[in-house]
């Protein structure tokens, strides 16, 4: 990361332009040229300060380069310290002059200036992260990088990663994951290995303490001494749980810095529990960046989400999430700093985590989370750098908010974790074809609770059945213990995450990704095509008996699963009169095989092929291609 000092340039950018070359050389010689699509950070200091900085004060800069001109926000950083976080999307000199809602002089007017070089091919095959960041491929079914190199998912669950569940150490020192000395960098370097390439993280859990008490935590509500019975009590959060103890985990960071200020509103009953919404600490976020930051220069996109469901109760009854004033939405307000401060990394945001709308689960209705986010996106448009959006949902986002002509910002749909097995496919298929598609990402595909043999079948089965369904955004893994930062000791139902880290049905995951690009790009152009198969969903069992089919539109590339016990099948849809490699594909092992001794199948005259039964009694891929 470059970062450039404002007062310096803008006093030196009015001078002669070789006094202004001398200046980037020198910036340059310092930091590092930036490239690419590499964070270049522009610090401004205002000349006073502001009773709550935070909602009051609005700053940016207006920046330019090659083919590039847009506003580009940025955040309160603590005392009078804002930063605008940019990146170049493409090499070349680029310009940029600040300004602010605030007649400030060290925020408003300020200029300089930079130079991006180009990464070296090499570079880029080193970390794909520098090829830009993650977007959709023009027919809206899958994804790529900006220079237009696929980009499929393969994702982890860390979702505390901003807490200290994931250490974080300055050094290098690698720790063994098996153990709880392993920390953030550990894991990510581990995962890697396996082939991984994207993390899923919570930004916060502002209202989670072990000393605050239950996971399940009420207080006193707004109206309290009224006869109103429904504000008596107002629900703080659905914590996870502290091992076997009746608290809920502590999510504070490795420095005891928690993400809001204390105390809360005056009138509850409990303000030490419950933070000010509205008083943001930027220093809780430190650790964050430099996990994010850690995280893409190991080739990993950040799906990042704001705030967890459970927080809606306490946000609409002090902190206006249901307000249409903007500035008195916390959401709206968090969602503004928070996408400020990581939009110059790789990152697809999710402005809610929302995969549960019930009263168990104290959650509020998707209109009232909705209002922060649409005026959001309704005052600042689109990411300047083209991040996508997305919310994880129940059972869907396109069940839960629409498509996008209900709601625009939506750039990347999802299937949630409910319900959990192979009947989540048909919302699946709904979705990719829709009409203007976006790509489709079941998100959260099984929960793996011990790592036995039908869990990881039925970690399989969701997956391969998701991806055939239309989702090629990608796979995710989820793991209990790994997805909440277990490090509870007793706890009898999860796993501490040095145990579930080391999980066999995580190595699983690379092989769907194997068998899905094992032709390139041309996965892309996949479409499902469960009704070419004479026997497709017969099955008696959510994980059992069923066969999934994906073709392209010119025949020559088949991908097929079949489920435990699926009924022998007939394929039509073929090229007549074709032969057609054929490779059976173990998705436990990710070894191929050749059908038959030929390792080849052959259409009739009506383009159909009578397929063999399955090599085994397990789950099974099948790959039909033709060489273009």
């Amino acid at each position: 990361m470059m970062t450039l000092n404002p007062f310096l340039v803008s006093r030196w950018h009015r001078c002669a332009p070789f006094v202004l070359a001398g200046l980037l050389w020198f910036a340059s010689s310092v930091h590092g040229a930036p490239h690419p699509w590499e964070k270049v950070e522009i610090v401004l200091t205002a000349a006073r300060d502001y009773p709550n900085p935070y909602v009051d004060v609005e700053v940016w800069v207006e920046l330019s380069g090659p083919g590039f001109t847009k506003r580009c926000y940025g955040f309160w950083d603590g005392g009078r310290t804002y930063r605008v976080r940019v990146v170049a999307t493409a090499p070349g000199q680029w310009t940029w002059r600040s300004g602010s809602n605030q007649d400030d002089p060290g925020l408003s007017g300020r200029t300089g200036a930079f130079a991006a070089t180009e990464w070296t091919q090499q570079e880029k095959q080193e970390n794909p992260v520098r090829r830009g960041f993650v977007r959709a491929t023009p027919n809206g079914h899958a994804l790529q990088y900006a220079d237009g190199t696929p980009y499929f998912i393969q994702g982890e669950f860390m979702y505390p990663s901003g807490t200290w569940r994931y250490r974080w150490r300055d050094t290098d020192d690698a720790f063994d994951v098996g153990t709880p000395e392993a920390g953030f960098k550990d894991y990510i370097r581990y995962r890697k290995a396996q082939g991984f390439n994207m993390i899923f993280a919570l930004s916060c859990f502002p209202i989670w303490s072990y000393e605050d008490g239950a996971p399940r935590e009420a207080t006193d509500g707004p109206d309290v001494g009224t006869k109103n019975p429904r504000a008596a009590k107002i629900h703080l959060r659905s914590a996870w749980q502290h091992g076997d103890e009746d608290r809920a985990m502590s999510m504070q960071d490795e420095n005891g810095q928690r993400p809001f200020l204390f105390p809360g509103p005056p009138n509850t009953s409990r303000p030490e529990v419950c933070p000010n919404m509205f008083r943001i600490n930027p220093r809780f976020f430190d650790n964050l960046d430099k996990k994010i930051d850690y995280a893409n220069r190991q080739g990993f996109v950040v799906l990042l989400e704001s705030l967890r469901r459970d927080i809606g109760p306490y946000l609409k009854a002090y902190y206006g999430v249901a307000d249409r004033e903007p500035l008195r939405n916390a959401l709206f307000l968090y969602d503004r700093w928070l996408f400020a401060r990581y939009q110059a990394n790789s990152t697809i945001f999710g402005p809610i985590h929302l995969d549960r709308v019930d009263a168990r689960e104290m959650t509020l209705p998707v209109a009232d989370w909705r209002i922060g986010i649409d005026a959001y996106y309704q005052r600042y448009g689109a990411h300047p750098f083209g991040q996508l959006v997305s919310a994880n949902p129940s059972p869907t986002t396109y069940a839960m908010w629409g498509h996008t002509d209900k709601t625009p910002w939506l750039s990347m749909h999802m299937a949630g974790n409910s319900p959990r097995d192979h009947t989540m496919s048909g919302h699946i298929l709904r979705m990719f074809n829709l009409p203007n598609p976006l790509p489709v990402l079941f998100q959260e595909p099984s929960y793996i609770e011990s790592d036995s043999s039908y869990d990881r079948y039925k970690n399989r089965v969701c997956t391969y059945s998701g991806v055939l369904s239309g989702g090629l955004a990608g796979v995710a893994y989820q793991a209990y213990g790994m997805n909440r930062g277990n490090r509870e000791i007793p706890d009898r139902r999860f796993p501490p995450m040095w145990k579930a880290v080391t999980w066999g049905s995580a190595g699983e995951m690379r092989h769907a990704v194997t068998f899905m690009l094992t032709h390139g790009a041309k996965y892309q152009e996949l479409k499902p095509a469960d009704n070419l198969l004479s026997a497709s969903r017969q099955g008696k069992s959510n994980f059992e008996g069923w066969s999934f089919c994906m073709r392209t539109d010119d025949k020559r590339l088949f991908k097929l699963y079949f489920e435990k016990n699926a009924a022998r099948t007939d394929l039509s849809g073929a090229l007549p009169d074709t032969t057609y490699k054929a490779q059976w594909f173990n998705p436990r092992t990710g070894e191929w095989t050749n059908v038959g001794d030929s390792g080849t199948l052959k259409s009739n005259a009506e383009g159909v092929i009578s397929l063999p039964a399955c090599p085994g009694a397990e789950d099974w891929c099948l790959s039909l291609s033709i060489k273009p």
